[in-house]
């Protein structure tokens, strides 16, 4: 804990280890669940994956294919409102991140945990696009990715938004940052989120979705419904 906000969230392995287990027939059977480029993971050390984001099931099944890597993600604050829900899926390393807003308290539990040695997933789009074309990403994830000693690993999921996938999942080489030198933090994050979103768009294809540009703009939410 620090600065008197929320705890750090912690991997509780009596929730972790048996919902591991419990996942596999279900991913190796009927969503035909397979992985590539586990090897640009690191073993050790803070990493921060920053993935698309295409289903509701994402976040769980991004965390399964970083394994041995237990990985921490960001859920959205919604959630959290449900007692049940928010219990088991805290003990399972989410944390809650105010969607649309610069959530201070999300990006402090991320950097603490990254830190840590930790492994943390986010979505930069900071919602699903079941297009599949991505948006423009946050550019809270570019000030993670600026802090010392991160790998910043790029991920592409595909086909968890269909009932019986196959879901691939694919890992890319670190988005490289150390040759942005100095300047302002702000641009410097933009000029991150921008790497970031460039390699998940190159990634994405390579899974089954479509071919496209990186994304261009500001990043905003689409509106509620």
């Amino acid at each position: 804990m620090s600065d008197g906000g929320p705890e750090t969230p912690r991997i509780r392995r009596w929730a972790w280890e048996p919902s591991r287990v419990l996942m596999m027939p279900w991913l190796f059977g009927p969503m035909r669940f397979r992985v590539r480029g586990r090897e640009h993971i690191p073993r050790r050390g803070g990493v921060l994956v920053v993935s698309n984001h295409v289903s509701q099931a994402d976040p769980p099944l991004v965390g399964y294919a970083t394994i041995p890597r237990r990985s921490y993600y960001m859920a959205k604050s919604e959630l959290f409102r449900i007692r049940g829900l928010a219990w088991y899926i805290r003990a399972l390393g989410a944390f809650p991140v105010v969607r649309g807003s610069p959530d201070r308290n999300s990006i402090r539990m991320a950097r603490d945990l990254l830190a840590r040695g930790e492994c943390v997933i986010m979505f930069p789009e900071g919602t699903r696009t079941t297009s599949g074309h991505l948006r423009p990403g946050f550019p809270g994830a570019g000030l993670l990715g600026l802090e010392p000693g991160i790998t910043i690993v790029p991920a592409a999921i595909w086909g968890s938004q269909h009932p019986f996938g196959p879901v691939r999942v694919r890992f890319g080489p670190p988005v490289r940052v150390d040759d942005l030198g100095s300047g302002p933090r702000g641009r410097r994050a933009q000029v991150v989120t921008d790497r970031m979103m460039a390699a998940i768009a190159a990634l994405v294809p390579r899974v089954g979705g479509p071919a496209q540009d990186p994304p261009s703009g500001s990043a905003t939410l689409p509106p509620r419904r």
